[in-house]
C-alpha cells in the first residue's frame, strides 16, 4: 500500500519481523491476469501451480454436431431483458423460478460461527503424527464432524455413530480435493489450502487452516453439495484407495451447458445462406444486413463490459476493477489486524509468565522475611510483641497478593486460550474469504483474456466467411463444394460463438452469485469482534474482583 493505515512514518512497520511484503499495484483486467498482491501465504500459487493450465478450466467449446447429439440444459440467460422478446415469452417463468432459485442459495449461506447458526456444524482436525524410516514423515488428519449426508453416501463399516462422523485424511487428499473443485468450479469461492511445510511451529497453523477450509466448504451452498466433497467426508479411511477405483466425473460444471441467447447477440446468417442452392426459394426482399450484424457484433464485443443485472449497463468490468483494488487493500489492512491480535496475544502471554514469576519471587521474600525482621537487632534490645505480630500481619496479606497473582495468571491463561482458537481463527476466517475472492476474481481475469481472443478470432472468421459466401452469390461458375465448405465454416463457427457467449454469460452470473455470498461475510467482522470483547469484559471482571478482593485485604497492612 503507499498509504500506511496506521499513519506516515509508519513506525510499527519499521525493522518489523511480522511486517508484510510490501503491496504491489494490481493490474486491470482488460484483457490481462490480475497480479499477485499480498496473497502469497495461500496455496494457489504453490500447490500444482504449474499444473493449472492443464486443467481443462477453458474446455473447447463442442461443434454443431456435437451439439445435435448432446442434451440441452433448460437454463435461461440472466442478461435477458423483457426489452428483447415480443409477445409470450417461455423464458420469462423459468427465469423468475431461477432468480428465486438463486436468491434461495444465497439466503441459506451463513458464515458465521457454531452459536449464530442454526446448522450448528462442528468440524475438528486433529493431527495423527507417523513416520517412516528415518527420513521421511508424514501427517495424518483424523477429522471428525457431525455433518449430515444422505445414507447411500455411508460405507457399511462407516455409518455415523450417534452424531459424529470420523475419517482420516493426508494433505495430499485435501490437495487432491481442491485441484478437483478448481477444475469443476472454476468460477466459484472455492477455499485455500495453505502450503506444505513440515516445520514444527507452522504444522499447528496448518491444521487450523485446513479446520477453516473445511468449514468454508461444508458453508457453501453449491460445494457441499459436490458428491466428491461428499465423499471426502465420508469414506472412512482409505481415501488414497478409493480414489483410484471411484468414477470420478470431472467436467466443468458448465460443460455442455447451453442457453438460449438474447436476440443482441444472434448474428443474422439468413441473407447470406439463402439462395446458395438451387432448390432455396428467392429471395425477394432486400434486407440491410450489414447495418444489422454490426450492431450485434457490437454487442458481443462488449459481453464482457454488460452488467449481469443490467445489460444497458457497460460498467460490469469497471465495477470489478473497482472490487479488486479495494479488495486488495481490505485484505492488506485485515492481515495488519491479524498480526497486532498476534501480537497482543504474544504480550499478554508475557504478561501472565510475569505475574507467575512474580508470585514465585514474592513467596521467596515472604519465607525469608522472618530471618531479617523476626531476630534481635544487634544493639541486644528485645523485639517488641507488636513489631513480631505485625509482621505475620504482612506476610499473611503478602501471601493473600500471591494468590492473586497465581489466579491472574490462570484467568490470563484461560483467555489467551480462547484468543488464540476462537478469536485469531475468527480474524483469520474472513481473511480465508478475502483470498477466495481475490483468486475467483483471478481466475474470472485469465477466462475473459482467453475469452476475448477467442471472440476475436470467431468474429473475424465469420465477417470474412460472410463476405466471401456474399460475393459467390454473384458469381454462378463457383463449385458446389466449396460453397458447402464455406457454409461448413460459417455454421460451425457461429454456433461455436454462441457457445462461448452461453458460456460466458453463465460464468458472469456464477460470479454475481458467489458475490451476493460474499457480501454476507461482513457479519463475520461482527462475530468477530463481539465474541472478542465478550470474552474480554468476562475476564476482565474475574480479574477486577480478584483485584477488589487483593485490594481491601492490602487496606489492612499495618504501617506502623
Amino acid at each position: 500500500m503507499s498509504d500506511s493505515i496506521f499513519g506516515a512514518p509508519d513506525s510499527l512497520m519499521e525493522e518489523d519481523p511480522w511486517a508484510l511484503p510490501t503491496t504491489r499495484n494490481s493490474q486491470t483486467l482488460q484483457s490481462s491476469i490480475l497480479e499477485d498482491n499480498n496473497w502469497s501465504s495461500y496455496n494457489s500459487n504453490d500447490i500444482l501451480t504449474n499444473n493449472f493450465a492443464s486443467m481443462g478450466i477453458d474446455k473447447p467449446h463442442t461443434t454443431a454436431e456435437e451439439h445435435e447429439t448432446q442434451p440441452i440444459a433448460p437454463i435461461t440467460d440472466p442478461l435477458v431483458n423483457q426489452d428483447d422478446q415480443t409477445g409470450e415469452d417461455p423464458q420469462e417463468e423459468d427465469l423468475k423460478e431461477e432468480s428465486v432459485w438463486s436468491e434461495e442459495l444465497v439466503a441459506s449461506f451463513n458464515p458465521l460461527g457454531y452459536h449464530n447458526t442454526d446448522d450448528k456444524t462442528i468440524i475438528r482436525v486433529k493431527e495423527i503424527p507417523e513416520k517412516e524410516g528415518l527420513v521421511f514423515k508424514h501427517i495424518n488428519y483424523l477429522i471428525s464432524h457431525n455433518l449430515k449426508f444422505p445414507s447411500e453416501y455411508y460405507q457399511a463399516d462407516n455409518k455415523a455413530t450417534g452424531s459424529e462422523t470420523r475419517i482420516i485424511r493426508r494433505y495430499s487428499d485435501f490437495a487432491w480435493l481442491i485441484e478437483v473443485l478448481w477444475q469443476k468450479y472454476p468460477y466459484r469461492l472455492i477455499p485455500e489450502l495453505p502450503p506444505k511445510k513440515l516445520y514444527s511451529i507452522f504444522l499447528q497453523k496448518r491444521r487450523r487452516s485446513l479446520q477453516r477450509f473445511l468449514y468454508q466448504l461444508s458453508k457453501h451452498p453449491i460445494l457441499s453439495k459436490e458428491s466428491l466433497v461428499i465423499m471426502f467426508f465420508t469414506v472412512p479411511n482409505d481415501f488414497s484407495n478409493w480414489k483410484k477405483f471411484a468414477n470420478i466425473e470431472l467436467t466443468d460444471e458448465y460443460e455442455n451447458i447451453r442457453i438460449t441467447l438474447p436476440k443482441r447477440f444472434k448474428i443474422n446468417l439468413d441473407q447470406v445462406l439463402k439462395g446458395l442452392h438451387e432448390n432455396d426459394p428467392e429471395n425477394d426482399e432486400e434486407v440491410d444486413r450489414s447495418v444489422n450484424n454490426d450492431s450485434i457484433i457490437n454487442n458481443i464485443t462488449q459481453i464482457w463490459n454488460e452488467s449481469p443485472v443490467d445489460h444497458k449497463k457497460l460498467d460490469f468490468i469497471e465495477n470489478l476493477q473497482t472490487i479488486n483494488a479495494s479488495l486488495t487493500k481490505f485484505a492488506d489492512i485485515w492481515a495488519k489486524l491479524c498480526i497486532l491480535v498476534e501480537r497482543i496475544e504474544k504480550r499478554e502471554l508475557a504478561l501472565s509468565m510475569d505475574h507467575q514469576r512474580f508470585s514465585l519471587y514474592l513467596g521467596q521474600f515472604v519465607n525469608n522475611s522472618g530471618n531479617l525482621y523476626g531476630v534481635e537487632n544487634l544493639v541486644g534490645s528485645e523485639e517488641q510483641p507488636e513489631d513480631s505480630q505485625n509482621l505475620s500481619i504482612i506476610n499473611t496479606i503478602l501471601k493473600q497478593v500471591i494468590k492473586y497473582f497465581t489466579n491472574t495468571k490462570q484467568l490470563k491463561d484461560d483467555e489467551l486460550s480462547t484468543l488464540s482458537s476462537d478469536t485469531l481463527e475468527n480474524f483469520r476466517k474472513l481473511q480465508d474469504y478475502l483470498a477466495s475472492l481475490h483468486f475467483l476474481i483471478e481466475r474470472l481475469g485469465s477466462f475473459k483474456s482467453t475469452s476475448e481472443k477467442q471472440i476475436h478470432t470467431l468474429l473475424n472468421r465469420i465477417t470474412k466467411t460472410n463476405e466471401r459466401l456474399f460475393q459467390i452469390k454473384i458469381k454462378s461458375d463457383i463449385r458446389g463444394s466449396e460453397v458447402d465448405k464455406l457454409v461448413t465454416v460459417l455454421t460451425d463457427s457461429s454456433d461455436s460463438l454462441s457457445s462461448l457467449l452461453s458460456r460466458i454469460i453463465l460464468v458472469k452470473s456464477a460470479f454475481l452469485n458467489e458475490f451476493k455470498l460474499f457480501q454476507k461475510t461482513k457479519y463475520l467482522v461482527s462475530e468477530t469482534f463481539q465474541d472478542w470483547f465478550v470474552e474480554r469484559v468476562k475476564y476482565g471482571e474475574l480479574q477486577q474482583d480478584a483485584l477488589q478482593r487483593v485490594f481491601n485485604d492490602l487496606q489492612d497492612m499495618p504501617l506502623k
